[in-house]
């Protein structure tokens, strides 16, 4: 056979490599999903053949069932998919762990715990979750109980086993109690990471044991584990607690050159000192700051600004400021951000421009509090502005909020103004 020619290579655009899209869906679990209630869902996987008992199929209403918080249901299915074989994977059993747990429902947690090893192997992933559903729910006792039985459940405790009972062991038995834990994971041969010191100098600095924090810092340096801006950033905010303002910008200054690049949050801290002594020059000369050295302000940065200029009255520059970060930054407001500044005006009394912070907020997809709306209800109707907070009260009842005593009096004050205007359905009075 002759050689094939460049004349007869074939065209090189249909040699490129072409990604297969994604398989479609299987068609029960499109119905689970699309079915009005969990309990539905649930009554359809039961009713399916069990080879419809996988692990997608179960999931998925295992997922709905929680979200739902219809825990009680959650068990009963749990022990029928065991007599049935359903082969579910550990991540399932994770996750509603993790729900359980925010649920303040440990003892239910324990069990799904216990359902495990009936379907598949413990995971760090299952037995963290159950580790943190304790310490959250203030049982840290029984948390450091589980962790001499990992190993009879198939898991070796590591950094992320201990980091968890260290949080829990700060909140309830300070730096000093938190410490002991440090000394039992380093006695076992587990190798503290960063964020293990920065949870121990974050509680020392919380207790105003600046000299403790400063030697966890050494500490971490001769585990050979590198402070990062986290680590700084929680020392530069004991410092600034203190009453250290000057050394707390040394320190950040200095990182450098200890071999940690200085980051937004450590501005952060500076500015939120500043920002409580009303320094709004201060404020501005760290964000000047921050330009010079190439790093770009964040939200958290404007944040503080914006709420400094509010707290002096000063909204027309807030409202600046927050054009400036769009438009000179390219940052994109938060929803704190926003309600920051329509508080800021609500506090200040401009609700002409607090009525225009609201429009750009509910733009971006962001709603206000509660009573930021009654303040600009109120607001608006003592400045006779009687469409604009009529707009506000349709807004606000769009967003599911209601009012006190106090707006339904700015109600009546729309009303009663002699203009017409019509109210939201959700808001009119029955006849």
């Amino acid at each position: 056979m002759p050689f094939a020619t460049a004349t007869h290579r074939r065209d090189p655009s249909k040699l490129r490599y072409k990604p297969k899209p994604p398989p479609e869906p299987h068609p029960f679990l499109l119905h689970l999903k699309t079915l009005p209630s969990p309990v539905a869902a649930a009554a359809a996987l039961l009713s399916a053949p069990r080879r419809l008992n996988d692990h997608p199929f179960a999931s998925c209403v295992l997922y709905r069932l929680a979200r739902a918080r219809l825990f009680p249901i959650l068990l009963p299915l749990i022990s029928e998919l065991r007599s049935r074989r359903a082969p579910l994977r550990g991540t399932v059993f994770a996750a509603l762990i993790d729900r359980l747990g925010a649920a303040a429902r440990p003892d239910a947690a324990l069990l799904v715990f216990r359902a495990v090893p009936a379907f598949c192997s413990h995971s760090n992933a299952t037995f963290h979750a159950l580790l943190h559903c304790f310490v959250c729910n203030g049982r840290l006792d029984a948390a450091r109980d589980l962790l001499p039985r990992a190993a009879k459940l198939g898991v070796r405790p590591n950094a992320v086993s201990y980091n968890i009972i260290l949080k829990g062991a700060c909140e309830r038995d300070g730096f000093v109690g938190a410490r002991v834990v440090l000394d039992e994971m380093l006695g076992r041969g587990v190798r503290p990471t960063v964020v293990t010191f920065n949870t121990l100098v974050g509680a020392a600095c919380q207790e105003g044991e600046l000299g403790g924090a400063e030697r966890l810092r050494e500490e971490m340096v001769r585990r050979g584990v590198t402070p990062n801006a986290v680590t700084y950033s929680l020392l530069m905010r004991g410092l600034c607690d203190a009453g250290r303002h000057d050394d707390a910008k040394k320190m950040m200054f200095d990182m450098e050159y200890q071999g940690c690049q200085t980051e937004a949050v450590n501005y952060g801290v500076l500015m939120s000192a500043y920002a409580r002594q009303g320094n709004i020059d201060g404020v501005r000369g760290l964000l000047s700051n921050m330009r010079k050295r190439k790093l770009k302000p964040d939200d958290a940065s404007y944040n503080v600004l914006i709420k400094c200029l509010c707290d002096n009255g000063r909204v027309v520059e807030a409202h600046k400021a927050l054009v400036e970060m769009q438009v000179k930054e390219g940052t994109v407001p938060s929803a704190a951000t926003y309600r920051v500044l329509a508080d800021g005006c609500c506090s200040a009394q401009d609700f002409g421009l607090g009525l225009r912070v609201l429009n750009a907020m509910l733009a971006s997809g962001h709603c206000p509090l509660a009573h930021t709306f009654r303040h600009l209800v109120k607001g608006l109707s003592e400045d006779e502005k009687t469409e604009e907070a009529c707009f506000v009260l349709e807004k606000m009842a769009e967003s599911g909020a209601w009012m006190d005593a106090e707006g339904w009096q700015s109600l009546v004050t729309c009303v009663c103004s002699g203009s017409e205007v019509k109210l939201p359905d959700e808001l009119a009075m029955p006849s």
